[in-house]
């Protein structure tokens, strides 16, 4: 190993601060070694910040003094250092056990700059889970070490998936999913495709069916009442209509509302007058605002899907009905954990379901992405709190990590992090995940396209770890840019 530096004094059990030695560089994200104090046992740290220093620069010196002149103060140069700053991550003891340093470093304790197989040691257990279901996603970032993800934890644990549009979150998932399709056994995906990005998973034996094929149909009086947009007495009619055809077995549609709502009318408005022109008026409103109920059928089971796919697809992008959606996503949600619940003595059943945006199936505040009646919303944070312990794993992904429920965020005891700027979504991050070190904000700012810090239950490592996810296969965006979509557009 090669000495790059040398401790400085105010070192603690998990912080380190060094002067690199002149000949040498250290760079931000990078793993070097220090001693243990006691044992002589290799203590890795990560340099997350690094300063330039030069006495002659402080003001009141001899150097900005020859920079009001326009001349730079060469002379200085032999005096200027550089100082590094790194988080002590730990250590293994004479047993293979991981464990945090328990003495800081003392000043002119030397730091060493260790060679890819001497780092191998700490990224690379000697012994795996006979349960773990690994796969390499990608690679130790600035190294050749794998890095590995343990899907069976996954599934009984969830994983937080956050970072700023075009990161690289969602090909993160299709990769994972992809790569995954290799594995033997098979694991099993619902992906909520919110975008329609993943119809590259084809290729892999996803099957795509767009949501509406499992979209429930609408029995709750009251939701109806609302959508139509009555009240009063209107209302009260169209509820018992509902209540009355969901007693009989009858699915809800226009037309079997319509002829309910007629026979129900007289035992609510005596008046033949008032109950003709009330009837009337539904009449109307029906016609204009009971298209969602001309859409109503029988839902195909989800549950089957997924026992014919290992990678089940549903594409969200084929209307913009978010109340819909919503409520759809909610009825999936409910039975794959039901069904999971009910198999539990009988253990034939695992998966892990992937949902894009969750700020719009589990958001922090009600208000603009909230649907009350009925609250569908509230699947996902249901789900996500139970259905664990019943192999059923959810891959929360989200842009904005403030806007998603902190309940949710707090039960993934996995988290992939992309580059992330905001500093409201990096206090969700810190927070309400298990590695809440503030050295976070110096991390994710600077993050690559399709460069991750994970961390958690389901990563090898005991602790957090910047990866360089390997991409095959990207999300399916729009077909042109938008220059070509203009000149398209241009008058001939």
């Amino acid at each position: 190993m090669k000495e790059i530096g040398y401790a400085l004094s105010g070192c603690t059990q998990d912080f380190l601060s060094l002067v690199v030695v002149e000949t040498e560089k250290v760079k931000v994200n990078n793993y070097y070694f220090i001693k243990h104090p006691i044992t002589g046992q290799n203590v890795l740290v990560r340099v997350y910040q690094i300063r330039p220093y030069n006495p002659e620069m402080i003001t009141g010196r001899t150097g900005p003094l020859a920079g009001k002149k326009g001349r730079a103060a060469k002379y200085g140069k032999r005096l200027e250092y550089q100082v590094a700053f790194a988080e002590i991550l730990g250590f293994y003891d004479e047993e293979h056990r991981w464990r945090g340093l328990e003495v800081a470093p003392s000043p002119w304790d030397v730091i060493y700059e260790p060679d890819e197989s001497e780092l191998k040691e700490f990224f690379i257990p000697t012994e795996y889970s006979v349960e773990a279901h690994h796969l390499e996603i990608g690679k130790v970032r600035g190294t050749k070490i794998p890095i590995y993800i343990d899907l069976n934890t996954v599934a009984k644990g969830h994983i937080f998936v956050a970072g700023m549009t075009r990161s690289g979150k969602s090909s993160f998932v299709i990769n994972l999913v992809a790569k995954a399709s290799s594995l033997k056994p098979k694991p099993r995906f619902i992906i909520l495709d919110r975008r329609g990005e993943y119809g590259a998973l084809t290729k892999y034996g996803a099957k795509v069916e767009p949501y509406t094929r499992f979209r429930p149909p609408i029995e709750d009086g009251e939701v109806i009442a609302e959508m139509l947009g009555v009240s009063r007495d209107e209302k009260k009619i169209v509820v018992n209509a509902v209540n009355d055809l969901a007693e009989e077995g009858k699915l809800i549609t226009k037309s079997t509302l319509r002829g309910k709502m007629h026979s129900v009318a007289p035992s609510i408005i005596r008046n033949d007058e008032r109950r003709e022109s009330v009837l009337e008026f539904l009449d109307g409103i029906l016609d204009r605002k009971g298209k969602f109920l001309e859409e109503q059928s029988v839902p195909a089971n989800v549950v089957d899907a997924v026992l014919k796919a290992h990678i089940l697809v549903i594409d969200f992008s084929v209307d913009a009905d978010l109340r819909s959606q919503q409520m759809t996503a909610g009825e999936i949600i409910g039975k794959i954990v039901n069904y999971a619940m009910e198999r539990k003595n009988i253990g034939d059943f695992a998966a892990m379901v992937a949902i894009e945006e969750a700020q719009y199936l589990a958001p922090e505040r009600t208000g603009m992405f909230q649907f009350e009646a009925g609250k569908p919303t509230g699947a996902l944070v249901e789900g996500i709190s139970q259905a664990g312990g019943y192999n059923v794993g959810f891959i929360v992904m989200t842009q904005r990590p403030a806007y998603v429920s902190k309940s949710v965020i707090s039960q993934c005891n996995t988290v992939a992090c992309f580059r992330l700027k905001s500093g409201n979504d990096q206090d969700a991050i810190m927070d309400y995940t298990e590695y809440g070190s503030e050295t976070l904000r110096a991390y994710l700012p600077g993050l690559a396209d399709h460069e991750a810090m994970l961390w958690g239950m389901a990563i090898p490592t005991p602790f957090p770890v910047i990866a360089e996810i390997k991409v095959t296969e990207y999300p399916k965006k729009a077909a042109v840019f938008a220059k070509q979509a203009w000149e398209k557009m241009e008058p001939h």
